[in-house]
């Protein structure tokens, strides 16, 4: 209201304009625009109609959730689907539309669930981030007061709920992290704060969006990931927290790179270098570079790939673990040799992809997500070499050591391995005892018993 310089009365007669046309029967008056100021919340017809009216005043769109109503108005989950890929200007806009998401996908709202990954906002994303600045928001109040370890409290609960997800995938974490989100995050976001406190909040607020975020494309939830992402990337440059944007850039740009969009993948993750310049640690410096190195394989740049992968290998040499945050603690030599050997794999280099893979495990630290997945880049990598019976051997070991790993990415491994094997030894007795396995793991794909 006060962007659109409209008084109570003025927006009251708007909004029974508004309402006229949609043919709706609402009559407010300047009484009922200062209830709902003062939090009486109106009609989901009137909640549409105040947007509309505001819409048209401003001349540009504005959503439920930006004018402080979330996803369980009627008719305005498209607008959440829409908004929730793009940069928003401010960060309680952001906050706004995390509630609305996580809301949403709480539910199993069918427009998030079907909502993908939106290739178009990838440049704007990146744009808003690297050069806008954030709200100078400063609130005098007493530290003690309002809770300094407020975003201390955030960030355990998220190392913890990391840990569950490297271990059990993100079907099994995100409905926790959601219910987390809505009951302990939005309301600690909805208080006001003095600057270095809201800074360290909003920090570790990122820093929960994009865990979010991770979880949900681990479990195949694919457009909630990306929005999760980019408004966890608003909140990230609203506390000022380059490594944080910088971590959840990459995010974007191994998404994309999954996803098959690969020119997004790369742009991320080169944004991601440039956003922390001076700043990352060489362990943050060589997991943006791997993520380059990621996407140039994908697009077949085996030059370019490798020169990409030495830098890392060169920045990872000069780690020092006492200058990293937590959250890249799981970066070592080992997750290295990982992402080395899943760009050879699809360089379609099988002696290398090889001999990464037997630098890539450790028997203790290595998490069981990743130990399936380059269980499964191994059997790639011997299937390529054309060395059958060890390709069904390793995959056989990764299906039956993953157990209940609750993890879409790591079932779309098994299943494109699958479709390698019998569409070339369908009828070899231990490709048919694999597909066997496979369909008694996985019950929910739909695999033909003629394979």
């Amino acid at each position: 209201m006060q962007q659109a310089g409209v008084s109570n009365k003025g927006l009251a007669t708007r909004v029974r304009a508004e309402a006229a046309k949609a043919g709706h029967d609402i009559s407010p008056d300047h009484v009922s625009v200062r209830r709902w100021l003062d939090g009486v919340r109106p009609h989901d017809d009137t909640i549409r109609c105040i947007a509309a009216a505001l819409g048209a005043k401003l001349g540009r769109k504005v959503t439920v959730a930006e004018i402080g109503f979330d996803s369980v108005v009627a008719g305005a989950k498209v607008d959440l689907v829409d908004d929730g890929a793009q940069y928003v200007p401010k960060s309680e806009q952001a906050v706004d539309l995390l509630a609305a998401l996580t809301s949403a996908d709480l539910s199993d709202s069918p427009a998030l669930a079907a909502s993908a990954w939106v290739s178009a906002v990838a440049p704007s994303v990146i744009a808003e981030y690297l050069f806008a600045e954030p709200q100078r928001v400063e609130y005098a109040g007493s530290l003690a007061e309002l809770g300094a370890d407020i975003a201390g409290r955030i960030r355990a609960t998220i190392r913890c709920l990391m840990d569950l997800d490297f271990r059990f995938g993100g079907g099994h974490t995100r409905k926790m992290l959601l219910i987390y989100w809505n009951t302990e995050i939005f309301p600690m976001l909805r208080r006001r704060y003095p600057g270095v406190i809201r800074r360290e909040v909003m920090s570790a607020a990122a820093d929960a969006a994009q865990l979010l975020g991770w979880s949900a494309y681990d479990a195949g939830r694919h457009g909630a990931a990306q929005r999760y992402f980019v408004q966890g990337l608003r909140l990230a440059r609203e506390a000022n927290d380059r490594l944080m944007g910088g971590q959840i850039l990459s995010n974007l740009s191994h998404q994309a790179n999954y996803l098959g969009n690969f020119s997004e993948a790369i742009q991320f993750a080169r944004a991601a270098q440039a956003a922390t310049v001076g700043e990352a640690s060489a362990t943050v410096s060589a997991m943006f570079l791997a993520m380059e190195a990621r996407a140039l394989a994908s697009i077949g740049d085996a030059r370019a790939c490798a020169a990409v992968l030495h830098r890392a290998e060169q920045a990872l040499d000069q780690s020092n673990p006492s200058e990293d945050s937590d959250w890249i603690s799981y970066f070592d030599t080992w997750e290295l040799a990982g992402e080395a050997a899943h760009c050879f794999r699809d360089l379609g280099q099988p002696r290398e992809t090889q001999l990464f893979v037997a630098q890539a495990i450790d028997p203790i630290r290595t998490p069981a997500r990743t130990r399936a997945f380059i269980d499964m880049v191994s059997a790639a990598g011997a299937l390529r070499a054309g060395d059958l019976d060890q390709a069904v051997s390793r995959a056989t070991d990764a299906v039956r050591s993953a157990g209940s790993l609750q993890s879409s990415r790591y079932i779309r491994y098994v299943t494109d391995f699958h479709g390698s094997l019998t569409g070339k030894s369908a009828s070899h007795p231990s490709v048919r005892e694999f597909t066997e396995l496979v369909r008694v793991s996985y019950p929910a794909l739909v695999i033909p018993y003629g394979i």
